[in-house]
């Protein structure tokens, strides 16, 4: 059975932004945003929960203590919410979603636990926290406001599965970057899909 707003998107994240240059990784943080669809790479809450941005991080997969040179590497960076962020800290080896699909690995249930489908979905789960006590009832609460409100209320939950409004313009000359081995990404992100009406109003 489907449990709304919780399903991990098929394949793998194939990067559609490549910039490069910055000086501090925290620069990189409207084409994570755009990158990740504004939503944790991990447990996958969304920035329309939590009305604030400033309750999801940047996460280096490749933790900085273990490789200083990658701190400001765009590709070892994901978008995570805080929770997920704290959690998983300084733990090495967990799987790049650009390498391994997080489909293949996690399951979240009806009841609010993540079932691990694999070693790799094991090591997730593990590191992250996800069937703590109170990641499991947090999760579970979502779970079903968003399937009440999907059959009693449509406008909300579009609205909740939908876009924030503060989607980033990253197209040249609005968002100047020192390099883009991806520029073509800028082109296409969600800022000029609304401009061009084929945003779709929920995802």
């Amino acid at each position: 059975m489907q449990v709304v707003g919780h399903e991990y998107p098929p394949g793998l994240v194939e990067r559609k932004h490549g910039p490069a240059g910055y000086r501090t990784y925290a620069s990189y943080l409207d084409w994570l945003r755009d990158e990740f669809v504004f939503r944790c790479v991990y447990c996958l809450h969304r920035e329309q929960w939590y009305g604030r941005a400033t309750s999801f991080a940047i996460d280096h997969l490749v933790p900085v203590s273990e490789r200083t040179e990658r701190e400001n590497d765009y590709f070892n960076l994901v978008y995570s919410c805080s929770t997920c962020n704290s959690a998983k800290n300084d733990i090495l080896d967990l799987p790049d979603p650009s390498v391994v699909s997080y489909r293949d690995c996690l399951r979240a249930e009806l009841d609010g636990r993540v079932l691990a489908l694999n070693d790799e979905g094991k090591k997730l789960c593990g590191a992250l926290r996800m069937n703590s006590d109170s990641n499991i009832a947090y999760r579970h609460r979502w779970i079903r406001i968003l399937t009440a409100l999907k059959s009693t209320h449509p406008q909300d939950f579009t609205s909740l599965m939908g876009f924030p409004a503060d989607l980033p313009d990253l197209r040249p000359p609005k968002r100047r970057v020192p390099s883009n081995s991806i520029p073509d990404g800028a082109l296409n992100c969600f800022f000029v899909q609304r401009e061009f009406g084929t945003l779709p109003k929920a995802y």
